[in-house]
């Protein structure tokens, strides 16, 4: 089957797709296909040359999205297939396409992220990934809400126009030397808070006077018919931290999710990292599964189609 690049005339054909093998109700399906598209518009991302597409008989049956990273040598792949063709050798092709396009893109590592009982994981292997990172996929268990009382002087708020760039400023500090974290720029920060899984209202900022000493960013999605409440970071300036304002700004962004009646909350953590575990554990949230990040480099890979 023929691997292509995309057009921007595919779009309506490409979000029929989407819909059919990421949606499990009509509801479902608008929000991915709204999700995708703003995915594929997002800045940086020049889909006409990293959105691959595994076509047949003019039908579209895969497509595989190169976020690249150049700050860090990085492209994080994202790959959606048919179940007609899912594991077999033209889900294979496209992946070593994917990856030959991470190789023109200067990357010297590639990512993708699979849930832990996936079946893709043995066709990775095959292609020359290999498991590098685990993270814990958790769910809040509780009844209600903890108390956790803002400390003395601080104060909490939405996010607002204008404040892309403190964030941009405290989320780059607050990340940079984690793993698999990419520095954002205001551009993206302004553009990934305007996305419809998200609003400003549930961007939480937690401020020190004048200072941003930290937030927590959630957004929403759809879950087995549900709607799923999301943290999706929570970020402090390193100034503040080991003062006990994580647990503040995190209640602050789970209040807001119940606040909109969300049916449940989750969230996802780096599986090393122990004092966050720790602290998610201590507001009722507990493990219910893994997400796998697999990756590919050229001094472990054995693909075909080699990064550099």
């Amino acid at each position: 089957m023929p691997v292509r690049t995309f057009t921007w005339q595919d779009l309506p054909a490409l979000l029929d797709f989407i819909g059919t093998v990421q949606a499990q109700n009509e509801q479902d399906r608008k929000v991915r296909q709204k999700s995708f598209q703003e995915n594929l518009e997002q800045p940086d991302l020049y889909p006409e040359e990293n959105c691959l597409l595994l076509e047949a008989d003019g039908q579209i049956l895969g497509c595989c999205l190169i976020f690249p990273e150049p700050l860090i040598s990085r492209a994080v792949l994202a790959l959606d297939i048919s179940t007609q063709i899912e594991g077999g050798a033209p889900e294979e092709e496209l992946v070593q396409r994917a990856i030959a396009r991470a190789g023109a893109l200067n990357a010297k590592v590639a990512h993708i992220c699979l849930g832990q009982d996936s079946p893709r994981s043995e066709l990775l292997q095959r292609s020359g990934f290999h498991l590098e990172r685990v993270y814990w996929d958790m769910q809040w268990m509780g009844d209600r809400l903890p108390e956790a009382d803002t400390p003395a002087g601080f104060t909490v708020r939405h996010f607002k126009p204008g404040d892309s760039a403190a964030l941009a400023q405290v989320q780059n500090a607050a990340f940079t030397g984690s793993w698999g974290f990419c520095p954002n720029t205001v551009e993206q920060i302004e553009y990934r808070s305007a996305m419809s899984n998200t609003s400003h209202q549930g961007i939480l900022f937690l401020h020190d006077q004048n200072r941003l000493a930290g937030y927590c960013w959630t957004c929403v999605a759809p879950s087995g018919g549900k709607t799923k409440g999301i943290i999706g970071m929570i970020g402090i300036a390193p100034s503040h931290r080991g003062q006990g304002v994580s647990k503040p700004v995190l209640v602050a962004g789970m209040e807001y999710l119940q606040s909109i009646h969300v049916d449940e909350i989750g969230l996802h953590v780096d599986g090393n990292n122990t004092p966050a575990i720790r602290l998610y554990a201590s507001v009722g949230f507990e493990k219910v599964g893994e997400l796998h990040w697999y990756e590919y480099t050229p001094d472990k890979g054995c693909s075909k189609a080699r990064l550099i």
